[in-house]
């Protein structure tokens, strides 16, 4: 069995604006639904992952629901595997001449940005995490959050079983 390396990607997110309210799930803010659609447009960049408030959330099994909010996901970075910050300045500069039409986004409609950071750590291995200047000055102009979503492997389950 093939031993799982260290690695990173990361990618940018628009996303309904709302809150995780307990026996109910999500619940999106008024003014926080956006068609995808109009996003890609509106950015000229396409996207690598869409949803849109109402539409089916399908699954291996069949329909489960609908979808509560929608979001937009773009400028998917996994190179260097183990440099979160190249593949943040990455995404920044893809969008760097975007920063009007993001701001413009964000007073139009109520939706949260953010670049997603998703290590999977196998070992003692662990990936760059460090925001630079360029970084930090981009999240401020747009009010983009950094979100880590980190998956730590600290022994691989095969030998934990035996």
């Amino acid at each position: 069995m093939a031993e799982k390396k260290t690695c990173c990607y990361s990618y940018f997110s628009i996303f309904s604006r709302g809150e995780v309210q307990n026996g109910i799930g999500f619940i999106a803010e008024s003014n926080s639904n956006f068609d995808p659609a109009n996003i890609t447009k509106r950015l000229d960049i396409e996207p690598h992952g869409t949803m849109k408030k109402g539409d089916e959330r399908r699954t291996s099994i069949g329909v489960y629901g609908t979808y509560a909010g929608s979001s937009w996901d773009a400028c998917q970075q996994e190179e260097p595997s183990m440099d979160a910050e190249a593949q943040c300045l990455a995404i920044v500069r893809a969008l760097r001449e975007k920063v009007p039409i993001l701001q413009q986004i964000k007073k139009e409609i109520n939706v949260d940005f953010l670049i997603v950071i998703v290590p999977e750590v196998y070992g003692e291995e662990v990936p760059l995490m460090h925001f630079n200047q360029e970084i930090i000055s981009f999240c401020h102009a747009t009010g983009t959050e950094i979100s880590i979503d980190m998956y730590v492997v600290r022994e691989p389950l095969w030998k934990r079983v035996f």
